[in-house]
């Protein structure tokens, strides 16, 4: 009998979050992927259809304290092998510390940093001990030793979710997980722009072999979608 193996990918409705999920789905996982209006992430609802009910697409706004708190208990109590957490966004357009206003630094901080450390807090419980894997989606621009300037806003962002997911690691270390923050590349998406260097399917293809690589490793690590290690 073929091992039941489940993942959970936080915005998965496009970009790299449906690249993996595809991905997972094509490996014979099981896939609960969210997005924040499941009716109207047709690319999701099409992958459902052809599932064979493999997939199913859960409510769950980043931006919303309550769903991100209330999330876990919508699982029925199922255990994940892995959590991707890749819900993202790029902040005020302006991405200048000079002009940034305190709602437009709490939301960017909020959903990229605080919200997925805060999901995967109320969520390691039902993660896989031994061999479960929790990553998140961050970014060579959080690596303060690569910090090259411009972007400050979304760098300090993806800066904070690396050391909060290493705040995690040393709470969650004693229950045999494995922690990743993932470097995606700089995709071909809506917030990558056409003119980026990976395609989606290289990317997810990427993420989804280095998390698998990663189970059962006991470590907090900062990769690349190749395995590559980043400086913090």
């Amino acid at each position: 009998m073929a091992e039941h193996k489940l993942a959970l990918i936080v915005g998965g409705n496009r970009g790299i979050g449906l690249g993996v999920t595809k991905d997972f789905l094509a490996q014979g996982w099981e896939v609960i992927a969210t997005a924040r209006q499941p009716a109207q992430a047709s690319a999701l609802q099409d992958l459902a259809s052809a599932s064979n009910g493999r997939l199913t697409i859960p409510r769950l706004d980043m931006s919303d304290p309550v769903e991100v708190d209330g999330f876990g208990a919508t699982l029925g109590g199922k255990t994940v092998d892995v959590v991707l957490v890749n819900a993202g966004i790029s902040g005020p357009a302006h991405r200048s510390a000079s002009e940034v206003t305190p709602e437009e630094i709490g939301a960017l901080m909020f959903v990229n940093a605080i919200a997925p450390v805060r999901l995967a807090r109320s969520l390691a419980g039902q993660v896989r001990s031994g061999s479960g894997v929790i990553a998140f989606t961050s970014s060579v621009m959080g690596s303060v030793a690569d910090n090259s300037g411009g972007h400050e806003l979304y760098r300090a962002s993806k800066a904070a979710l690396n050391s909060l997911s290493r705040g995690l690691w040393g709470e969650l270390g004693g229950r045999k997980l494995t922690l990743v923050s993932l470097h995606p590349g700089w995709v071909r998406t809506d917030m990558g722009g056409q003119s980026a260097a990976v395609s989606v399917d290289d990317s997810a293809a990427g993420i989804v072999s280095v998390l698998q690589q990663q189970k059962g490793a006991h470590q907090h690590r900062f990769l690349d979608y190749t395995g590559k290690e980043i400086r913090w």
